[in-house]
């Protein structure tokens, strides 16, 4: 991109594009968009009703500066600090796993409960930038009370943070938990929902991911063991104790856990009502089981 000519946003939308092409960039015209969005503070639409406006001599550096860690792969969310989830802006930062488009699924079946039963507490354990409960909460149309936990100090304050930026911050307690090691029976808290996104990808099936994956998420946000499914394990077990009767497991899983994640619900026993959602794409997305009476 040489500083002896006049780019418009049109030019550097184009040239990036090409540049991040043959980089292997994943998405490279959404994150030429996205990127040069950020650095003027404007909306991807904006971008093509000023698409012949020249860039300032600053806003080139910046971009430039932008430009050359979304080449390495580093995730664009991780790049501006922020990621859009469920209509919201999300903050996140290295210490917590970017929202996907795909555990929206997770959200839309907790609010399909949440419209048709009467709860009042509902937790997520290890909820990073709290992108989950936070959607939950604010779209929930009865009134509950939301629990989440983490067991990073430095994902508790992005989680935090992100409940401040959207004014729901009386609405959800959080703590530090390492998923349901802080809670015993004796507390007296259970709960009718238990919403979570644990780990599902097999280890060894991590290093074949696209680099702004295996590079640069948290590992221990997406690694799930050798077959992927060690946290769904542990999740299925350790949830039992802390719902009510009759209160609802919801588990995002991997496109092809379904089976597993049925036998494995089966075998540890205690659930009834077991059941799939799919996602946009046609996924089997979500489980959701029921704690027997």
């Amino acid at each position: 991109m040489s500083r002896d000519r006049t780019w418009t946003i049109l030019d550097v939308l184009k040239w990036t594009t090409s540049f991040f092409e043959s980089h292997g960039v994943e998405s490279p015209r959404i994150s030429s968009e996205l990127l040069l969005a950020h650095v003027l503070c404007a909306k991807r639409l904006d971008l093509y009703l000023r698409y012949d406006q020249p860039l300032s001599s600053d806003e080139l550096a910046r971009f430039r500066k932008l430009v050359l860690r979304r080449r390495n792969h580093e995730p664009v969310a991780y790049i501006t600090g922020t990621k859009e989830f469920w209509g919201m802006e999300i903050e996140v930062t290295p210490d917590v796993l970017i929202p996907r488009p795909d555990t929206e699924s997770l959200v839309e079946t907790a609010l399909f409960f949440l419209e048709k039963e009467c709860c009042s507490n509902i937790y997520e354990p290890a909820t990073g930038s709290g992108a989950v409960i936070l959607a939950i909460a604010a779209n929930v149309s009865a009134p509950c009370r939301f629990f989440a936990s983490d067991r990073f100090p430095s994902a508790l304050e992005v989680a935090r943070r992100n409940a401040v930026r959207h004014n729901l911050v009386d609405m959800v307690s959080f703590f530090a938990s390492d998923w349901f090691s802080a809670l015993t029976p004796s507390h007296g808290l259970f709960f009718d929902m238990i919403v979570a996104n644990p780990p599902y990808i097999a280890s060894d099936d991590i290093e074949r991911l696209d680099p702004q994956v295996s590079v640069f998420e948290p590992r221990h946000a997406i690694d799930g063991g050798p077959d992927g499914l060690d946290h769904v394990r542990c999740v299925v077990r350790d949830a039992w104790p802390f719902l009510k009767p009759g209160g609802v497991l919801l588990l995002e899983i991997g496109w092809d856990q379904k089976e597993d994640v049925y036998n494995i619900a089966k075998n540890i026993g205690g659930y009834s009502e077991i059941g799939f959602e799919k996602d946009l794409a046609g996924h089997n997305r979500v489980a959701h089981m029921r704690k027997c009476s």
